[in-house]
């Protein structure tokens, strides 16, 4: 949803038109999953252990702060660049420090949801590994991890993120996106109102 929100701003300010509103989710509006198979204790016991070694619990927080800063920086570029917003930031230091402010106020929102919710998303991980791996399989990983290489293989991941061609293909991915924001909504718009006259009808 950040991200939603950041390129759905560049574009509304560089059309020069008022932001709409985004209605929170609600239980009634997220629909509840399928409970998925009851899984083996001991895989789940060991991809708790694994998921200690790959996002070790002293630099989670760290870790996944520089994910979402690299991925928001090569967003809100690409979506500056989409959407015509640089060009027009450029030459007016007021909205760019509008701008600016949005886009660090979702980051930080997104950053303290992140924080809250991640002993959820390392359960969930935990699991996912336990549906995926076997206890050997989790085993041969862990000893993988335990190498230098394995090491630094494992915890300079979320690096990648910060890569400057990885940076770049994000950037250009965006830009494509936000490029084409106006005339998707638009055309949802369109198909939504014309679903409704034909339930009526």
């Amino acid at each position: 949803m950040t991200m939603l929100r950041v390129t759905m701003m560049a574009g509304l300010i560089a059309a020069g038109c008022p932001a709409p509103a985004i209605a929170a989710p609600t239980a009634e509006t997220v629909a509840a999953p399928t409970a998925p198979p009851a899984l083996d204790p001991a895989r789940v016991a060991a991809g708790r252990e694994l998921i200690a070694v790959v996002l070790p619990p002293e630099k989670r927080n760290q870790m996944m702060e520089s994910v979402l800063n690299a991925m928001l920086r090569n967003m809100v570029a690409g979506a500056e660049q989409g959407t015509g917003l640089a060009q027009q930031l450029a030459a007016d230091d007021a909205k760019r420090a509008v701008f600016e402010r949005f886009v660090e106020r979702q980051r930080l929102l997104a950053l303290a949801d992140i924080k809250q919710a991640l002993p959820g998303l390392i359960e969930a991980f935990a699991h996912a590994y336990a549906r995926i791996f076997t206890v050997d399989e989790m085993s041969q990983i862990k000893a993988f991890a335990a190498t230098p290489a394995g090491a630094k293989f494992l915890q300079r991941g979320p690096d990648l993120m910060a890569d400057p061609d990885v940076g770049a293909w994000q950037r250009v991915l965006t830009a494509k996106g936000a490029a084409r924001q106006e005339a998707e909504i638009a055309r949802l718009r369109t198909e939504i109102a014309g679903a409704g006259k034909a339930t009526t009808s």
